[in-house]
């Protein structure tokens, strides 16, 4: 398996909404339908498009037990609720990669980025985070328009 091109970079500051997950990482599109939608009730205007991050390895895991977070940047804080928060992610370095095949093929992307990475001398500091341009309720890993790896040198 090839390497994804990956570019290294300085992720900004991030405000964010966010609504946490637990099960298949295909159904994470209802997590950002879920949140899109209370924003809307609460009249906050995103600030960018939505992303996830991606907590666990889903080879040889129950798809029931992955962990998963939607975000959806805001422009400013708000007061975070039992379902909904309120959640700052600081400027941070990142290795990035797009994924360009269907997304049930993420792993062809995810593993050998992760491998080079970690092969490299590169450190894994946060989730994966899966960046979208359209929203749905069919998403999940590879669906994203761009993937963002925080590391750091070892």
């Amino acid at each position: 398996m090839s390497t994804p091109p990956t570019r290294f970079s300085l992720a900004p500051r991030i405000l964010a909404a966010t609504l946490e997950h637990k099960g298949p990482y295909d159904r994470i599109g209802e997590g950002v339908v879920a949140l899109k939608s209370w924003m809307a009730k609460k009249k906050l205007k995103p600030a960018g498009n939505p992303f996830a991050l991606y907590y666990d390895n889903p080879e040889g895991r129950d798809p029931a037990e992955l962990r998963s977070e939607v975000c959806i940047p805001v422009e400013s804080a708000f007061a975070s609720t039992k379902k909904v928060k309120f959640k700052e992610f600081p400027q941070t370095e990142v290795a990035e990669t797009r994924h360009l095949g269907p997304p049930e093929e993420f792993a062809k992307t995810y593993g050998p980025f992760l491998e080079w990475l970690l092969g490299n001398g590169f450190e894994i500091v946060g989730p994966a985070r899966e960046f979208y341009d359209k929203v749905s309720k069919k998403m999940g890993p590879g669906s994203g328009i761009l993937i963002q790896q925080p590391i750091r040198k070892k």
